[in-house]
């Protein structure tokens, strides 16, 4: 049966060293945007205590990245391009360190057989990066072009685990839904409590093949709808 198989970014199609603090991201947004240190840094507090507060409640919806930055500029009676503004989440997020993001290989390439036996792929993450930064990396890395559709929390709306992101991202006339995460609190949780089939992703051991068997039995994974690899419990997005 035709399913929607949606897969969550970070350590599940993209691994990622921690992300630089603070006083990086205030260093670039300095450097790209020519602003002044204290008001790089007052721009930056601004702008991530926004997000910060709406990641610390499942519920609220996530302002989008872009908007705030625009906004945070203008109370200080700055302006700048969208061109300027995404180089300075780029290079602030550490997408310039070539170091800081890599290809999950063997779970990007299980994308082709997916798509080959006709199931429709799809992506999902909490994310500070908007839509085209996130599409920037994810075409550097190399995650196949498969995927007709994308829900980036940076763009502004419901992350996870809110049941209407998952909605909205599993829409469609499909005859099973499949989340495929590492964090059982974000991913796997959620999806299950909708009714959807799971797998559970380790990132220290990424491996397809429950996924493919899955989608290969044609009817699920039993009463409870899963398919777990249950060594990675980390609260990932």
């Amino acid at each position: 049966m035709p399913a929607v198989v949606v897969f969550d970014c970070f350590d599940t199609l993209v691994l990622s060293r921690p992300l630089p603090g603070p006083d990086h991201l205030t260093a670039r947004v300095a450097e790209v945007l020519a602003l002044p240190p204290r008001r790089a840094a007052e721009v930056v507090g601004t702008v991530m205590g926004a997000v910060l507060t709406a990641m610390s409640d499942p519920a609220a919806l996530q302002p989008p990245t872009l908007a705030l930055l625009e906004d945070a500029l203008r109370e200080h009676g700055e302006q700048r391009g969208r061109a300027e503004l995404e180089e300075a989440l780029w290079q602030g997020l550490g997408c310039a360190d070539p170091d800081q993001y890599a290809l999950c290989r063997p779970m990007a390439e299980a994308m082709h057989p997916i798509t080959a036996a006709g199931h429709t792929v799809r992506l999902m993450s909490n994310c500070y990066l908007p839509g085209p930064l996130m599409h920037r990396l994810l075409l550097g890395l190399r995650v196949p072009q498969l995927y007709d559709r994308a829900l980036f929390s940076a763009d502004g709306g419901p992350k996870k685990p809110d049941p209407r992101a998952f909605r909205l991202i599993g829409d469609g006339a499909f005859d099973r839904r499949v989340m495929v995460g590492d964090s059982a609190e974000l991913d796997i949780e959620p999806a299950r409590a909708l009714g959807w089939e799971t797998v559970q992703v380790n990132p220290a051991r990424p491996d397809p093949a429950e996924l493919l068997a899955l989608l290969e039995s044609g009817d699920g994974a039993g009463k409870d709808g899963r398919a777990d690899s249950r060594s990675a419990q980390r609260n990932t997005s």
